[in-house]
């Protein structure tokens, strides 16, 4: 199940991986990502503030959707 749209900013992405991690605006809680879930630009630099989605699946939450703010 998809929530609605948060904004948070990139604490660490390793394309090589393909995986990151987002720290939500407002909150201490972080949420991974895939690169796979990245929307309009090629990859997301840490530093840099996105929109997203959560999907939670399994008990575990992800950041889907994401794109730049």
């Amino acid at each position: 199940m998809r929530s609605v749209l948060r904004t948070g900013k990139v604490m660490s992405f390793d394309p090589a991986q393909g995986l990151g991690v987002i720290a939500p605006c407002g909150s201490e809680e972080h949420v991974p990502f895939h690169a796979q879930a990245v929307r309009f630009v090629e990859f997301v630099a840490a530093g840099q503030f996105v929109i997203y989605a959560i999907e939670r699946a399994d008990a575990a939450a992800r950041a889907v959707e994401v794109r730049p703010a």
